[in-house]
């Protein structure tokens, strides 16, 4: 029996990578099975590791600024002629202090570093992962970085930060860095679009710092600038989908850099060849931190479920944390599994979430291949 193993990060547990192996583990008490081990990730924290590791790459660090600007070391994932950059690695939220958050003083900076870094390597395609961004400065930290100047009212180069929104008057873009011939993929685990009541300030914002009160201005001050870059380069990608992707990250790579934004389920699975696995497989085993009625806008074991059901194959998911178990199973998951006791503290199960993956695949092991 084939069984395509592709879980997603089960978050602060264990990344898609070791879920996978946690399962395989499970799986081999049956030496029947064969095994193809597809982790995955949605464009957030991770995606980088698993498309590395999935791809037989590997990944060099650089000194670069990181979300305040501080000296810091930021990998940059290659494959064959592909960079791969996680902004979650350079300008996220995991890199800051509970009291750090303030996107006043947080940049996009050190990611435009990680670019030219990426293009020494005379790379064809940069992928630049969006998710877990401690920023809200519509990118132009990044732009700043490859070239770009926006100018105060005085002739003054603006922050760096989304406090240089508020002062930008003219844009050169005179010393962009030319990337017309790389493909820039901007990899999105969202639809937002760029300003608005469904934008990246009024629903991102406040993860970041932003206060309640400070939305409105805050809005304007993002939706001024991008008025600005649709007068300079004639379009408007205000109201394109995830351009509020990593606090207006997303709009910078459409406005500025010909960008390609695209949902990251589809980006990495494609990458994995994920559909041509499930194909030719028996069985599909998926798994993520938590699945319940939410798994089914936009998370990864949906997707693979969707892939899975063109071609008959059961799906079979392990999750953390299981609710809605008859909704799932009326969108066609096979069985859905709670690797975790009830009982137990959450600290402790994260830090056991790979052996309690693994015993639950291997109880249910019977289940699984019959």
């Amino acid at each position: 029996m084939r069984v395509v193993i592709a879980p997603d990060s089960f978050k602060e547990s264990m990344s898609a990578y070791e879920a996978a192996l946690s399962i395989e583990k499970g799986l081999k008490q049956n030496q029947d099975i064969e095994t193809l081990l597809c982790p995955l990730a949605d464009g957030g924290e991770g995606t980088l590791e698993t498309l590395v590791k999935s791809m037989n790459g590997y990944i060099e660090y650089y000194h670069v600024c990181g979300p305040l600007l501080n000296k810091t070391q930021a990998p940059v994932g290659y494959v064959n002629d592909t960079a791969i950059i996680e902004c979650a690695k350079v300008c996220g939220l995991e890199l800051l202090e509970e009291n750090q958050k303030n996107p006043y003083y947080t940049s996009t900076y050190g990611l435009g570093e990680l670019i030219k870094n990426a293009l020494l390597h005379r790379v064809k395609k940069i992928m630049i992962c969006l998710g877990g961004s401690a920023t809200n400065d519509g990118g132009i930290g990044m732009l700043q970085a490859l070239g770009v100047h926006f100018y105060d009212r005085n002739h003054q180069e603006v922050q760096p930060t989304m406090q240089g929104l508020f002062d930008i008057h003219t844009i050169d873009i005179s010393e962009l860095i030319d990337l017309s011939k790389i493909k820039i993929q901007g990899v999105c685990d969202v639809v937002n679009i760029l300003c608005g009541q469904q934008g990246a300030t009024y629903i991102f914002g406040p993860q970041k710092g932003v206060l309640e009160e400070e939305k409105e201005k805050i809005d304007h001050a993002m939706h001024h600038y991008a008025l600005k870059t649709d007068t300079l380069f004639h379009h408007d990608f205000r109201h394109t989908p995830s351009s509020g992707a990593a606090g207006g990250l997303g709009y910078a790579l459409k406005a500025y850099l010909n960008g390609e934004l695209r949902a990251g389920f589809d980006i990495v699975s494609e990458t994995c060849q994920l559909e041509n696995k499930i194909k030719n497989s028996d069985i599909v085993i998926v798994g993520e931190g938590k699945i319940d009625r939410q798994t089914q806008f936009g998370k990864t074991p949906y997707g693979v479920l969707q892939i899975a059901k063109k071609y008959n194959k059961n799906v079979y998911a392990f999750a953390g944390k299981v609710e809605d178990v008859d909704i799932l199973k009326s969108l066609g998951f096979d069985n859905v599994y709670q690797i975790t006791p009830e009982t137990i503290e959450l600290s402790l199960a994260l830090k056991r979430g790979k052996e309690f993956l693994e015993k639950c695949v291997n109880q249910h092991l019977e289940e699984l291949v019959q």
